[in-house]
């Protein structure tokens, strides 16, 4: 026998105690004498330090709750005037009538800094105002690097693209540029902010998805078919 006692790792500990988990239950006055050292220096009992873990724990299920409680009333707020949004889309006959109430529902109602629709046609189609149209050309030069990645491009704008969309004096440094997916009418729906942070790359574009599908389809109805 060897007079030798054997060092036991905190592996096997740790290994022990997870395959015991009752061994503190059967023998409580371990519990008493165990000290935990804080970073302070101060020494604190396995029972407290047990209390501040699970106080930590909760503090933090009820931080994420109510976040969780914060986005979903957010969320509801947006459906609401979404789909106050889209009764007022499909009930437009008239297609600058449809754009400028786009632009000031999203200006008005939800609260968006800048609010820009134009349309890619040459001058004077569809009676539309000089204001919403752009030439292909013109749209081809500004929007084709634009949405080569993507039908909604999120993120910092150049100041060339600023300006050419928003106006130099809006000055618009973040953008969600939407391309319409209309079958009789290309054109984009721009929002812009003067600050960063509104529209990052990362963001949720499921509601603004939801919109230009209705808009487009409500430009379609209203322009007439082209075998007419």
């Amino acid at each position: 026998m060897s007079i030798f006692k054997k060092k036991i790792s905190d592996s096997e500990v740790l290994e022990y105690l997870e395959a015991n988990p009752d061994f503190f239950i059967n023998h409580p006055d371990i519990l008493e004498i165990l000290e935990i050292k804080h970073a302070s220096g101060d020494a604190t009992s396995l029972i407290e330090k047990q209390v501040e873990i699970i106080k930590e724990k909760n503090l933090v299920v009820s931080n994420k709750l109510s976040e969780f409680l914060e986005n979903a009333e957010h969320n509801q707020n947006l459906f609401l005037k979404i789909q106050k949004l889209v009764l007022k889309i499909i009930s437009q006959t008239n297609l600058n009538d449809l754009a400028n109430m786009i632009e000031s529902f999203f200006h008005e109602e939800l609260k968006t800094e800048i609010c820009k629709i134009y349309f890619f046609a040459p001058e004077n189609s569809f009676n539309l105002g000089s204001e919403k149209i752009i030439t292909p050309e013109i749209a081809t030069s500004v929007f084709a690097e634009l949405f080569k990645a993507n039908e909604i491009a999120l993120g910092g704008l150049t100041e060339e693209n600023s300006a050419l969309i928003f106006g130099a004096k809006a000055n618009v440094v973040e953008g969600a540029i939407c391309k319409l997916k209309s079958n009789k009418l290309a054109g984009t729906l721009a929002l812009g902010s003067s600050q960063t942070g509104k529209f990052p790359k990362d963001s949720e574009t499921l509601f603004l998805e939801f919109v230009i599908s209705v808009f487009s389809n409500q430009i379609d109805k209203i322009l007439p078919s082209t075998d007419e």
